[in-house]
């Protein structure tokens, strides 16, 4: 079973070896991970909010859909659940990259292609 960071580490490596085109349009936010008191403090008063999603897209429509990496046993938290009811984007839990590759492919307009296609049509 693969940890939550290997799974986002494989979607990520995926993405930018094989959909070269979303580089910089996908990326990880690094909300987080153990912090001393003051360092959380201090990222709080910079914007780190709790239960934003790990990865974002951004389409070339500039919609966002934004993806939550969970292991095979994890749950979202009371935080997470609460900011994806709230975000104006589709939010998608994922546990694999194969399930990332079926939800990347379904998503409209997201300039998906097969796995090493360098074409410009968009999917």
């Amino acid at each position: 079973m693969l940890s939550e960071i290997q799974i986002q580490a494989e979607i990520f490596e995926w993405m930018w070896n094989f959909q070269p085109h979303t580089r910089y349009n996908f990326f990880h936010v690094p909300n987080g991970g153990k912090r001393s008191v003051v360092e959380a403090m201090q990222l709080k008063a910079a914007g780190v909010v709790a239960g934003i999603p790990d990865m974002i897209l951004i389409l070339p429509n500039s919609q966002t859909v934004m993806f939550e990496l969970k292991d095979d046993t994890g749950k979202l938290s009371p935080a997470q659940i609460k900011v994806h009811e709230q975000l104006n984007c589709p939010v998608y839990v994922v546990r694999s990259l194969e399930e990332f590759k079926r939800i990347y492919y379904s998503i409209p307009d997201t300039w998906a292609k097969p796995d090493g296609n360098s074409s410009t049509t968009r999917y």
